[in-house]
């Protein structure tokens, strides 16, 4: 149990933590790659280590440490026998994995936790079984666990693929496409988060991949993948946490270490603060400046991962706040449709939750309350925030910010206690 004081204006300055999403990218592209790689600034948190491991129970060695940088070198053995790999509920190593084993000489039994069980990998496969590779269900169809017989294969596909449910699956085929030497060309059908598949075009390009880009068209042409150093940019996710806690106490925070510009596209949440009424600085250090907030409706389809921040502040809003477009969310590490309205309730606020979208009024309870994270870290971090500006807020299974932020907790007692000193100075 994680209790959040009540407190007035922050004013604090942090450092944003690395990228899970450009983390993840890079330690698989290294491992794709010719010769070593050294991936520097990269994150350690469960997701990443589960992309690790993986790479070690394939064969990849793997050196170096998070501090210092983790160096990927080439693939020293393959097991005759099926090589088990476990991802948690790590949605990204899940799905890349998928697309790229595929195409890797080898056995391998791809699994998770009970929640990345329920959360649907069809389309992916589907994609994957009609240009030959071979994928088995092991249980439910259409979910993981997966049963893959990976093999080399010329490439020079071309298909459809729908990322309605997840850009990831269009990911998963432009990283798996890499390694063919005639390529994949995606034509993709319908499409969430479409900035993540930019995140991904731009890792592969720094180790010399030629992706092309036409609309919804992506193609991915073989080239020699080879890179000595990478180095993670900062991540705009978690720095979401701390522009909110801004904009939600009326207080000022600086952020450092994040890229601008950017392809992530949670950079976005600047624009949306500034549009209920923040005042946004950017330069080498990210300011936001909190004030009066007006409601608003906000489609966040291409960045998802912002919706609970945004819900944990829409009740401070001096009109309803109405997040559109988001049926995606339904199948992240919880439904956060549901969970968003439900602890958004418990605190008091009223909350209509439809089919793909949450309209939020103004105003919540002072009644004590535990925040149930339903497993999902961006819960966690979000109504933390909130427990800021509305005091008697507790966080249950704190621990579940180890998933993409283990410092968050500790990140958070710095920025209150230099708000405290700031305010008594």
């Amino acid at each position: 149990m994680k209790p959040i004081p009540k407190i007035g204006a922050v004013n604090a300055t942090v450092t944003a933590p690395p990228s899970k999403s450009y983390s993840v990218r890079a330690l698989l592209v290294a491992a794709m790659s010719e010769g070593p790689t050294t991936i520097t600034n990269c994150l350690d948190a469960d997701d990443t280590r589960y992309a690790l491991d993986a790479l070690r129970a394939i064969g990849f060695d793997v050196a170096g440490s998070f501090k210092d940088g983790v160096r990927i070198g080439d693939r020293k053995s393959m097991s005759a026998n099926e090589v088990p790999i476990f991802v948690g509920n790590a949605g990204t190593a899940m799905r890349f994995l998928t697309g790229w084993l595929a195409f890797t000489p080898g056995r391998f039994l791809l699994q998770g936790e009970k929640r990345m069980h329920e959360r649907p990998i069809g389309d992916l496969v589907d994609v994957l079984m009609q240009i030959g590779a071979e994928v088995e269900y092991v249980a439910r169809e259409g979910y993981p666990p997966l049963r893959i017989r990976g093999k080399k294969m010329r490439g020079g596909f071309d298909v459809t693929i729908s990322a309605e449910t997840s850009s990831q699956f269009a990911s998963a085929l432009m990283l798996g496409g890499a390694t063919l030497p005639d390529g994949i060309t995606l034509r993709i059908s319908s499409i969430a988060s479409a900035p993540y598949i930019d995140i991904t075009a731009d890792v592969l390009t720094a180790f010399g991949a030629n992706i092309k880009r036409n609309g919804d068209t992506v193609r991915v042409r073989a080239a020699k993948l080879r890179r000595d150093e990478y180095r993670v940019e900062g991540d705009y996710s978690s720095a979401s946490y701390w522009f909110g806690a801004a904009a939600a106490t009326g207080g000022t925070i600086h952020v450092r270490g994040l890229a601008h510009p950017t392809a992530q596209g949670d950079a976005r949440f600047l624009d949306i603060l500034s549009t209920m009424g923040c005042d946004v600085l950017v330069d080498d250090v990210i300011t936001v400046i909190g004030s009066e907030l007006c409601g608003g409706t906000f489609d966040c389809n291409a960045t998802p991962d912002l919706v609970p921040t945004l819900a944990a502040i829409a009740p401070l809003a001096t009109s309803a706040v109405e997040i559109v477009n988001v049926a995606n969310l339904r199948v992240k590490e919880s439904d956060r449709l549901s969970t968003v309205a439900q602890e958004l309730q418990r605190l008091g606020a009223r909350v209509e939750e439809r089919a793909e979208s949450l309209r939020i009024e103004p105003g919540w309870s002072s009644e004590p309350a535990v925040i149930d994270t339903h497993n999902d870290h961006r819960i966690a971090m979000a109504f933390a925030i909130a427990g800021l500006a509305r005091g008697n807020v507790t966080i249950a299974n704190e621990q579940v910010v180890s998933k993409s932020y283990p410092r968050f907790w500790k990140t958070l007692d710095e920025v209150i206690a230099a708000s405290a000193a700031s305010s008594s100075s």
